[in-house]
């Protein structure tokens, strides 16, 4: 499998069955690793379209936003991607997928990574989630109760199109053997990157064949961004910052994944990204007792980085008050209620409903 040295025992348990682009050439070494990038979709097919989004279009931009952020950590990878503008191989999707497979088996790669935005016909539906080869008989028959979920049917092939009796078939499930613990462990450690952002994790998937893993020789994966179907989830995606964070978390997902199958392969540098908000956190001062403002209270408890409290993201404590919407979710703390009053206006520039409590501890107390 593309030279992969099983170096750590962290890729545990084998839960086997449970569950023409155009592109930059780099100079390769022995000792690089290959990665492919795969923005799914491309003209004549976009994806999903929901209001200004062109799936095709955003997933292109977070893929060469990954190439843009590995070159700038690592040496030690060679990252390709099978397309750079709107285009597409086959004007059959099914021939399209087959194709950026061959692409990706051309290139030696050893991890593929297709990035697309997700879609649901229920608008409640909503989160990250990660795709992994399955040819369980009975995931793979999950097919056709997943299928309204894709834009494009052509990414994945119906079960009972498979040959079980096929010479490609037993080679397909000997590569799922092979690369299953490696997609997973990924897979796993996207969800866990994505969902630092705000997003619900919705875990590893396996069920559905899609076309382009089952013709990938390698460990590979599709990520699902969020679903634009989704009010919530679509309010994020089309943030100011979630194309760069969204490609955070996964650059941030493949060197973790090289680092565990090689130790010290990737030359790892300090996220600079994340500086200026600890050093933004390190700035805020903290009070046990005193004035603090007030910006969302809510019913069930909300991760403080979550992308809703935007350029507070981070900066937020969680508080709790009394009633049915008993989390409440704060910035700063005050000695005095002039100083937070103070600061209120700025703060309401951002949350227009944002006011001044009074806290002890960990509570929202009456003064």
């Amino acid at each position: 499998m593309r030279n992969i040295v099983i170096a750590l025992s962290l890729l545990l348990s084998l839960s086997l069955f449970g569950g023409g682009g155009v592109v930059e050439c780099q100079a390769q070494t022995q000792q690089k690793r290959v990665v492919v990038l795969d923005a799914g979709h491309g003209n004549p097919r976009p994806g999903k379209v929901q209001k200004q989004v062109r799936e095709a279009d955003y997933v292109l931009d977070v893929a060469k936003q990954v190439r843009q952020i590995l070159a700038t950590r690592t040496e030690s990878l060679d990252v390709y991607l099978t397309r750079s503008c709107d285009s597409s191989y086959h004007a059959t999707q099914s021939v399209d997928n087959r194709m950026r497979a061959e692409f990706a088996n051309k290139k030696g790669a050893d991890l593929y990574v297709g990035i697309h935005a997700n879609a649901h016909q229920k608008p409640t539906v909503n989160g990250c989630e990660v795709w992994v080869l399955t040819l369980n008989e009975k995931l793979m028959n999950q097919n056709d109760n997943v299928a309204a979920r894709y834009a494009d049917e052509g990414d994945f092939i119906d079960a009972k199109d498979l040959d079980r009796s096929s010479m490609g078939f037993m080679m397909a499930l000997a590569r799922q053997l092979e690369n299953e613990p490696y997609s997973r462990y990924f897979a796993e450690e996207c969800c866990k990157n994505m969902s630092s952002y705000g997003l619900k994790n919705l875990g590893v998937k396996a069920g559905p064949v899609f076309t382009v893993l089952y013709y990938f020789e390698g460990p590979g994966v599709i990520v699902e961004l969020g679903y634009l179907t989704n009010e919530s989830d679509y309010n994020y995606l089309t943030s100011k910052n979630a194309k760069k964070e969204m490609a955070t978390a996964i650059a941030d997902a493949i060197i973790s994944y090289f680092k565990a199958l090689d130790g010290n392969s990737a030359e790892v540098v300090a996220d600079v990204a994340q500086e200026p908000q600890q050093e933004a956190q390190s700035e805020v001062k903290v009070l046990d007792e005193g004035y603090t403002i007030q910006l969302i209270s809510s019913m069930h408890s909300v991760d403080v980085n979550d992308y809703q409290f935007k350029s507070y993201k981070g900066k937020v404590r969680e508080l709790i008050g009394t009633g049915k919407y008993k989390y409440k979710y704060c910035y700063g703390t005050y000695s005095t209620s002039a100083e937070a009053q103070g600061a209120l206006k700025e703060v309401r520039a951002t949350f227009k409903d944002a006011y001044v409590v009074y806290f002890k501890g960990g509570d929202i107390v009456k003064k």
